[in-house]
């Protein structure tokens, strides 16, 4: 085995380049990560896998976990995202959390179980976040140990014969924590604790409780984010109601101004009053407490972006986040009614698309 010694905090360029050429020619890589040490493998291809796998004596029901570098690709790997998984995300990626979800069809099979189902985490290691932002391959990882036996806090306490299988060792010093991240199945709207872990049961069940809240958000909150916002309050389970906020803003609405007369026109054909809502002004506090942010244009997005930047990972294309689709959706104002009409239909085929990526089907 092949050991460098690397900056934990800043870590050096050529030696983050140099544990991607070994990954991206098939090897095994270990790495200090903010809980124990990992070791990491290109997820695509199979030969790594397999080697992972027998080197570990890991049983094959147990697969590896899928490194991210942003919270906003879990819509890309997840079929389904629940709002609660989403508010766990915006609180504790990155972070020692990893998220089991039902899988997308892009997800590596590599990682995937019987159940079609695959854990995420995000983490806060300098050093594995390098390694997934410089490389251009999927990170297989699971921690630098056999199966069963104590994870290794620091580079000296790695089994010596597990040793002996691994390509290269970055030694990054000890490990942030000291403890292995808490596991959360999220492939429906309930979650579920699968295994305790540096975050307490008590603060996952904290989050448990707490009422959701969505927000939609376009230029003047007087057609589109009030069409998405009456939409999704029409088709949210009656028995789940009272544990979301659903709720619109405009990011250059005029405060208090009522909505076009075409937009209430298609939502009351729609079956939905909306005579009583005047617009709302975005404001930083909305965006802090909200757990998902659904806008209709890039542009949206860049100014939900600037005003409060932390929002960045919860914050989406309104038909990104439904339907996969990095598409807008036009603003009808000024427009024919065939226009509005247009627009709701869209709006509306992307709301569906909500109900069924929050697992609310």
């Amino acid at each position: 085995m092949k050991t460098i010694r690397i900056n934990p905090t800043c870590p050096e360029e050529d030696k983050i380049e140099e544990g991607i050429r070994v990954i991206k020619n098939g090897g095994l890589v270990a790495f200090p990560t903010d809980t124990v040490y990992g070791l990491g493998v290109d997820a695509e291809r199979s030969d790594a896998i397999e080697r992972l796998y027998q080197l570990k004596k890991r049983p094959r029901e147990k697969p590896l976990i899928l490194f991210l570098a942003k919270k906003e690709e879990i819509v890309d790997f997840a079929e389904i995202v629940p709002l609660l998984a989403q508010r766990l995300m915006n609180r504790f990626w990155p972070g020692p959390l990893t998220l089991i979800f039902k899988a997308s069809e892009i997800s590596p099979l590599t990682l995937t179980s019987d159940e079609r189902e695959v854990g995420i985490r995000i983490p806060s290691h300098p050093i594995p976040q390098k390694l997934i932002e410089k490389n251009k391959i999927l990170l297989a990882t699971t921690s630098a140990n056999f199966s069963g036996e104590p994870n290794p806090l620091r580079a000296n306490e790695i089994n010596i014969h597990l040793a002996e299988g691994i390509d290269l060792l970055l030694d990054g010093g000890e490990a942030l924590l000291g403890e292995e991240s808490t596991v959360v199945r999220a492939t429906s709207s309930q979650i579920e604790l699968i295994r305790d872990g540096w975050l307490p049961r008590k603060v996952i069940d904290e989050e448990g409780e707490a009422k959701g809240d969505i927000l939609f958000v376009c230029t003047g909150n007087t057609c589109r984010s009030l069409m998405a916002e009456a939409l999704l309050g029409k088709l949210w389970p009656a028995g789940e109601r009272d544990k979301v906020k659903i709720h619109s803003a405009g990011i250059a609405a005029l405060e208090g101004s009522p909505p076009g007369k075409m937009t209430l026109e298609v939502l009351r054909k729609k079956g939905v009053d909306s005579y009583s809502h005047r617009s709302s002004r975005l404001e930083r506090e909305a965006l802090r407490m909200a757990d998902l942010v659904l806008v209709m244009e890039k542009e949206h997005k860049e100014g939900v972006l600037q005003l409060y930047p932390p929002a960045r990972g919860k914050v989406f294309l309104l038909k990104e986040f439904a339907r996969g689709l990095k598409e807008e959706i036009p603003d009808p104002v000024g427009g024919s009614q065939e226009s509005y009409r247009k627009c709701l239909k869209e709006i509306e085929e992307s709301i569906e698309g909500i109900i069924r990526k929050l697992g609310l089907e």
